[in-house]
C-alpha cells in the first residue's frame, strides 16, 4: 500500500499556500500521496498541488450552525475516514481543525509543540517546534523536516506553481472579453486594493494616484483590478479617480474564479497589493511583488520571494501595530504614490527593457 498523509491547513489564501513547498517536499521525500483537509472556498488551489490527490471539504460555516451542524459533521467525517492515513500533519494549530482531524484513522496525528491554540497540544502524539521570528512558510519547512525526523537543509523544498491549462484557458477569455490588445498583455500590472483588515486597506486614492504615475512613465502599461467582489466599491473608486485614463484599466474584482487569478497573476509584469492572498499567489508565482505593509509584520508574513519590494514606513511610532481598527491610519499617509512608482518602476526596469518596453524618465 502507498504511503499517505492527510494535511491539515484549512485557510487562509496565503496560509495554504505557505504550506505548498513543506507538502511537495515531504510527498517527495516520503512517495507519498496526501489529502489536504481545507476551506471549499481554497480547495481551487489544490489543482496546482500534484502530490494531493482529494480535497476534504471544511464546510466551517455548516459546523458553526446547530441546524446544519450534525450533518455537515458527519458528512466530513465519513470523507476522513475514506482513507487510511500513516500520519495526519496539522500545520493549523487552531482546537477546531485538531479536534475534527482526530477522527481521520492514522497512528501519528502530529501538530505544533506550541499550537495557536494550545488545547489543540491534546490531540497530538507527535509534536513539531517551530522558532517564531521565522516566516510562516518557514516554519511549515520545519515542521515538516521534523516530522521526517531530517534537517531542513536536507530536504528539497523547492516548489513551482504549475499552469492549470483549464485556468488559463479562462483568464485568456477574460482579457479578451475586456478587448485587451497584444500590445497591453505585454505589459500587465496587477493592483489588489482589498485586504481582510480595513487597517491593511492602502486608500483608492493612493491606488488612483500611483496607476496616474506608473502610466505617465510607462505609456504601454495595462492595469488589472483584482479581488473579490467585496473590493468592488474600491476599484470603481479608483476606476473614477482615473477617469482621464479609464482605457488604460480593467477592473475584474469579484468576476474571477480563483483559478482565473492564480493565471492572470502569472501574466502580470509586476504585481502591487496591500497584505493580502492575491500578494501570496503572485509571491508564488515569482512575480515582482511590491508589498504595502502597516499593521502587520513582512518578517513573518510577508510575501515570500526574492523579486520583492516592501513599503512600509519606518519613521510610524505604531507600525506594525497589529491592530485592525485604526483612527488615523498614519501609515498609509506616510506612503506617497509617487515614491511607491518610482519603487516600482526600478524593480522592472530590466524586464521592460528586454520587451523593449520604454520608460519615460522624470526630468
Amino acid at each position: 500500500m502507498s504511503r499517505r498523509f492527510l494535511i491539515v491547513k484549512p485557510s487562509s489564501l496565503g496560509d495554504v499556500l505557505h504550506a505548498f513547498p513543506a507538502v511537495a517536499a515531504l510527498c517527495r521525500e516520503s512517495g507519498a500521496k496526501a489529502d489536504w483537509l481545507i476551506h471549499p472556498a481554497f480547495s481551487p488551489l489544490l489543482k496546482y498541488m500534484p502530490c494531493v490527490e482529494n480535497a476534504i471539504l471544511f464546510q466551517r460555516k455548516k459546523l458553526g450552525k446547530i441546524s446544519s451542524f450534525f450533518p455537515a459533521y458527519r458528512e466530513l467525517k465519513k470523507d476522513l475516514r475514506k482513507n487510511q492515513y500513516d500520519a495526519v500533519i496539522d500545520l493549523q494549530g487552531l482546537f477546531r481543525s485538531a479536534l475534527i482531524a482526530k477522527q481521520a484513522k492514522a497512528p501519528y496525528h502530529a501538530g505544533p509543540e506550541k499550537p495557536r491554540e494550545g488545547i489543540a497540544k491534546l490531540f497530538y502524539n507527535k509534536h513539531f517546534s517551530q522558532d517564531p521570528g521565522i516566516h510562516a512558510l518557514l516554519k511549515n519547512n520545519q515542521a515538516v523536516a521534523q516530522f521526517l525526523e531530517k534537517n531542513t537543509a536536507e530536504l528539497d523544498f523547492s516548489f513551482k506553481l504549475p499552469v492549470v491549462e483549464e485556468n488559463l484557458q479562462s483568464a485568456e477569455t477574460l482579457l479578451a472579453n475586456a478587448n485587451i490588445s497584444a500590445e497591453q498583455k505585454n505589459c500587465l500590472i496587477g493592483l489588489a486594493p482589498g485586504a481582510r483588515w480595513i487597517t491593511k486597506q492602502w486608500k483608492p486614492e493612493f491606488f488612483a494616484n500611483l496607476i496616474h504615475e506608473l502610466k505617465t512613465r510607462i505609456p504601454q502599461a495595462h492595469f488589472l483590478l483584482l479581488g473579490t467582489a467585496d473590493d468592488i466599491p474600491a476599484a470603481e473608486t479608483i476606476c473614477n479617480l482615473c477617469s482621464s485614463i479609464r482605457e488604460s484599466i480593467t477592473a475584474l474584482c469579484g468576476k474571477t474564479s480563483l483559478g482565473d487569478l492564480v493565471e492572470l497573476t502569472r501574466m502580470c509584469t509586476l504585481f502591487i497589493s496591500n497584505d493580502s492572498g492575491p500578494m501570496h499567489i503572485a509571491a508564488a508565482l515569482n512575480v515582482p511583488v511590491l508589498a504595502l505593509f502597516g499593521p502587520t509584520d513582512p518578517v513573518l508574513t510577508g510575501p515570500f520571494t526574492e523579486r520583492k519590494t516592501i513599503l512600509q514606513p519606518e519613521n510610524v511610532s505604531c507600525i506594525r501595530c497589529m491592530k485592525r481598527q485604526c483612527a488615523d491610519m498614519r501609515c498609509q499617509d506616510a506612503v506617497s504614490p509617487v515614491n511607491a512608482a518610482d519603487r516600482a518602476v526600478a524593480m522592472i526596469r530590466n524586464d521592460l527593457a528586454r520587451k523593449n518596453i520604454n520608460i519615460i524618465e522624470e526630468k
